[in-house]
């Protein structure tokens, strides 16, 4: 990993070796628009710098909500978090992108209510970090471990977090369609892959559920252009990766998590889960 320290290459040179990780935020300002996939409004962030100890905390004008699972007030094909009446939908692709490029804090500008979709991915995200870049700060990054396994479970999915000295994820993806079927994918999470291996994975649909989603006033922003629509014989898009469905159910995985407030460690095995369970 590298990192841009405030205090010089020595510092950071002797906080590997010591086995110490400072926080870090970015180094300058970035900008993202686009339509939002729930919405279907036109919608932008900024991401902006912000000091240690802030944790990622999303605002619009005064209005504010940090980015933890105590306040997520909806799970419906996304995680939408919202304090006092302010709300910001689908966050988990900018957490992820944030969480796995190892920003600890940032202030994100909120402009339509709801993160751009982009392509469907993380990717632009984690390009617009890494296009400024980061800079360590001062306190050490704030590590979250278990001490004992946790496991929720719903029907016939569940997710278990055991005790681990980082955080691994295996996801196993198991549709009766004939173009998915059971797909397996293991991931430690590491800054320098999770740009290539994780964040270009796209979200994906089956046709038969998109009637259903516009019914319910979800997936008013999704186009072809940022979503896998999926046939029974076909898919709209050629995949990036042979197993990028299941990729981006573990980069799902990894942006709700980031919700907890730190660098979780723990080894997670999911089955089958979506934004609920995680």
């Amino acid at each position: 990993m590298t990192i841009l320290s405030v205090n010089g290459t020595k510092r950071a040179r002797m906080s590997r070796e010591n086995g110490v990780v400072f926080q870090t935020t970015l180094a300058d300002s970035v900008a993202l628009s686009g339509r939002g996939l729930h919405s279907g409004r036109e919608t932008a962030v900024e991401i902006h710098p912000a000091p240690e100890n802030t944790g990622i905390v999303f605002r619009h004008g005064l209005r504010t909500v940090s980015g933890l699972a105590s306040n997520v007030v909806d799970t419906s094909r996304g995680t939408t978090i919202g304090f006092n009446g302010f709300r910001v939908l689908t966050v988990e692709h900018l957490m992820a992108a944030l969480h796995g490029s190892g920003v600890d804090n940032a202030y994100v500008e909120v402009h339509g209510g709801e993160t751009p979709a982009l392509d469907g991915s993380a990717a632009p995200y984690v390009e617009a970090i890494q296009s400024v870049g980061r800079i360590e700060q001062v306190a050490e990054r704030n590590r979250i471990a278990i001490t004992e396994p946790i496991c929720v479970r719903r029907a016939d999915s569940f997710i278990l977090a055991v005790p681990a000295p980082e955080m691994r994820i295996t996801y196993v993806l198991d549709y009766d369609h004939p173009l998915i079927g059971c797909q397996t994918s293991n991931y430690t999470i590491n800054e320098r892959d999770f740009g290539t291996k994780i964040a270009p994975a796209r979200t994906f649909v089956l046709y038969e559920e998109v009637e259903e989603l516009l019914g319910r006033e979800l997936a008013r922003g999704g186009s072809l252009e940022n979503v896998i629509v999926i046939w029974r014989d076909r898919m709209s898009s050629p995949l990036r990766f042979p197993d990028e469905l299941v990729r981006h159910k573990v980069m799902d995985i990894v942006g709700d998590l980031a919700l907890v407030g730190g660098f979780l460690s723990a080894e997670i095995l999911a089955v089958r889960s979506g934004h609920a369970l995680n």
